[in-house]
């Protein structure tokens, strides 16, 4: 038998004792109860039906005023005598516009989504249910003190609803800027929310620092010190009282886009 054979048996046959060694009726480590998809469909109207026609034409000035365009290129070709047909394509994708993930320069302060290890982007995860608080930065740090460790990645499920007009705004709940600082400071490895975004628009609740922490603090305590920003996250009712929500992981890797400020994810919490 070959030194490189006897290695590998040396590397599954652990593997496979204590598999055959476990509980009857135990799951693997990497076999979930339920995969929970935190994404949503990406169509061309995806932007307007998460931020809704008024706050786009609000932005347009800015820039923000386009729809995702999906440009497929049709194509046959002939190999050896079979013709054979199918489809390429070039999307032209809102990266904020849907669930999505913020890098440290979309509020300039850093690196791009390439500048993220890739570490960060998947944890043990704690989901909080905070629907009771209103709308601006109303979700305190108690909400948090004693339940979050350090390297968790963190939920905050707002109720966000989707505006069901065009003339509608939806309203925005976020942490507390005193909430942000604590949880970054711990630090959390991620955040989250199924709100539009993580700070309210138009808020300056803070005195002191610099204009961009005064504008958005909870953008600022977060992608300042180089911890991923999750917002617009769908599905998230269904991650609330769960009876075994310290079994919960979550997963939401982005394209290692070079300089890019942010990305649609698709991400997922795995439940053991």
């Amino acid at each position: 038998m070959s030194r490189l054979r006897w290695i590998f048996l040396g590397m599954v046959a652990p593997s496979v004792l204590a598999c055959s060694s476990a509980p009857e009726g135990a799951r693997p480590l990497f076999s979930p109860r339920e995969v929970v998809d935190l994404g949503a469909v990406v169509t061309e109207d995806l932007p307007q039906r998460v931020w809704g026609k008024a706050l786009l034409d609000q932005f347009a000035p800015m820039g923000f005023d386009r729809q995702n365009t999906f440009d497929i290129v049709e194509w046959e070709m002939d190999i050896e005598g079979n013709l054979v047909s199918g489809s390429n394509a070039y999307y032209e994708l809102f990266n904020h516009g849907g669930p999505h993930i913020d890098a440290p320069n979309h509020i300039s302060q850093g690196g791009g989504l390439d500048s993220y290890p890739v570490e960060v982007f998947s944890g043990p995860v704690k989901v909080f249910d905070t629907r009771d608080f209103g709308g601006g930065h109303a979700i305190p740090e108690d909400v948090f003190r004693g339940s979050v460790n350090p390297g968790d990645v963190v939920l905050a499920f707002t109720g966000y609803v989707l505006p069901e007009t065009d003339d509608a705004i939806s309203e925005i709940s976020a942490l507390t800027p005193a909430a942000a600082e604590y949880l970054a400071g711990l630090p959390v490895r991620a955040f989250g929310t199924d709100a539009l975004s993580v700070d309210p628009f138009g808020a300056v609740p803070v005195e002191g620092g610099s204009a961009t922490a005064r504008a958005v603090p909870v953008h600022h305590a977060f992608l300042s010190r180089a911890i991923p920003v999750y917002e617009e996250l769908f599905n998230m009712d269904q991650l609330i009282n769960r009876p075994n929500s310290d079994a919960m992981y979550f997963v939401g890797v982005p394209l290692s886009i070079k300089d890019g400020d942010g990305m649609l994810v698709r991400p997922v919490v795995f439940v053991y």
